[in-house]
This record gives C-alpha cells, sequence and structure tokens, in this order.
C-alpha cells in the first residue's frame, strides 16, 4: 500500500504537508526569491518557486522518481500530490539546486545530490 503526501502553498510561504505526513516547512526568504527544490527518498525532485507577478508558488516535476507525481492548480496556487512510500523529504534553496542538462561540466554550478545508502541485515 502507497502512502499520500499532500503538499500546497500556505499564504505566509511555507508548505503544508498533509495526509501520511503532517507537518509544515518553512520556506527560507532566499528560497522565495531564488527557487527551491523538494527532495524525496523515491528519487523524486520537485522544483518550486514563487513567480513575481503571482502571490503563489507554482511546482515543476525536475525529475521523475518512482512516486505517482501530480501537480494541479487551485485558484492561483500549485499543489504537488505524491503517492509512494517516502523515508524522507528535503528541502533545498536556490535556482541551482538542479543543474541545467546543458551546464558544462567544468561551469562552477551547485547541484542537488541524493546519496542513498542502502543497508542490509543479516
Amino acid at each position: 500500500m502507497t502512502m499520500a503526501v499532500r503538499i500546497e502553498p500556505n499564504t505566509d510561504r511555507s508548505l503544508q504537508l498533509t495526509g501520511d505526513i503532517e507537518t509544515v516547512l518553512d520556506v527560507p526568504e532566499r528560497a522565495i526569491n531564488d527557487g527551491f527544490s523538494l527532495a524525496f527518498s523515491d528519487g523524486t525532485l520537485v522544483h518550486g518557486h514563487y513567480p513575481e507577478s503571482a502571490s503563489a508558488c507554482r511546482f515543476m516535476l525536475a525529475v521523475e522518481g518512482a512516486a505517482l507525481v501530480r501537480i494541479t492548480r487551485e485558484g492561483t496556487r500549485d499543489v504537488l500530490e505524491l503517492d509512494w512510500n517516502f523515508d524522507w523529504i528535503t528541502l533545498a534553496c536556490g535556482t541551482e539546486t538542479v543543474q541545467p542538462p546543458a551546464a558544462a561540466d567544468d561551469d562552477n554550478v551547485l547541484q542537488l545530490t541524493l546519496d542513498i545508502v542502502v543497508e542490509e541485515t543479516a
């Protein structure tokens, strides 16, 4: 059985997580100005940003993982829904958290790296 997580922006520019995970993620000022990425343990990576002309957050699927991802528009904001059993979710700030595919290898571009360690028990 998969778990469902719904992520929607609040008016105070935090992100409300509901469903199988209930919490609020505070979006730092840098993320509001420069964008942010949400990384999920299944390999899904979602980019979020606050357009200058809009008061609500927009989401874009950057890397498709194992989760079923839906981005819908509710009024002036996007809502992100994911179905999967997540071990962790993290938020990273800045427009360069996802390295653009066209960037050269020698460019000094920050990249969000997902290090997933598999531990086996005997």
